[in-house]
């Protein structure tokens, strides 16, 4: 007990961390670098501006809107249109409501459209290789959905159709603009399918600017119209198709071709 207590002590040696800061860049590494930067978004910014040209954004003037309280297209389609046609806005069309043409096109839309009469003894079971698979002879909606774009159609089975339309002209070979709009407010009015909403036939007497309208379009600004002039007509707002939907009446109803139209027989001239 009475040995001496001996501490133990160690030496206990640190590491040593010497810190230093790295050299400073020399200017001309940083005028590099600098360069590089610039080039880059330069760069950038050329692209940025070369994706957006490729772009042409329609004015929204083009489109016509409805006003509040009234009905708006939704996932309306495009309408085909060819390049060589050139398209302007009618001021007076613009100006329009959309609604006021909704109410002429319940008038004119049918829920039944006439096909390729080709395309009845098709089975439409989607059988590959058979040219009738996408084909119908008869088209038929629980609403009204296309003006026909024929004054009439036969098959061969005897089934016809002759279009509402084609009662503008009571049996006669044209019609004049007071007469037209006369008949077409005496059509009844049935909500179309294509625009959104619901409108009632209490509610469906359109104004007399779009009544205007729309004979300016199938008139081309004359005087007199035709059976076979309005189904023409009717046939350039839907190129390829039978019957014209809401987007494509719409859309050709508020905007105007330019291009004069032939409507002329073609002459065959044979040299003797």
């Amino acid at each position: 007990s009475n040995a001496p207590f001996h501490v133990l002590t160690h030496k206990v040696t640190w590491p040593r961390f010497v810190w230093s800061s790295p050299r400073p860049p020399s200017s001309s590494k940083l005028s590099r670098c600098f360069l590089t930067m610039t080039l880059l978004r330069a760069s950038l910014l050329a692209s940025c501006v070369a994706a957006a040209s490729a772009f042409s954004l329609v004015p929204s003037s083009m489109l016509p809107s409805l006003r509040a309280g009234s009905i708006s297209t939704t996932g309306a389609r495009a309408p085909a249109r060819t390049a060589a046609c050139s398209m302007s806005m009618s001021a007076r069309a613009e100006d329009i409501p959309e609604v006021e043409f909704v109410k002429i096109f319940g008038r004119l839309g049918e829920k039944t459209l006439f096909g390729d009469g080709s395309a009845g003894a098709c089975c439409h079971s989607g059988c590959e290789n058979c040219e009738w698979r996408y084909t119908f002879d008869i088209l038929q909606s629980a609403r009204p959905k296309w003006i026909p774009a024929y004054s009439e159609k036969i098959f061969d089975d005897g089934r016809e159709h002759h279009p509402k339309w084609k009662t503008l002209f009571a049996d006669e070979a044209k019609i004049g603009k007071e007469a037209f709009l006369a008949n077409l407010k005496g059509l009844k009015f049935d909500m179309p399918l294509g625009p959104a909403g619901f409108l009632t036939a209490k509610q469906a007497d359109y104004s007399d600017e779009a009544g205007d309208a729309v004979w300016e379009r199938l008139s081309k600004g004359k005087d007199t119209l035709t059976t076979k002039q309005m189904s023409i007509r009717l046939r350039k707002m839907s190129p390829g198709e039978e019957g014209i939907m809401w987007s494509d009446f719409l859309t050709a109803t508020v905007a105007r071709e330019e291009e004069e139209e032939e409507e002329l027989e073609p002459i065959i001239i044979s040299m003797e």
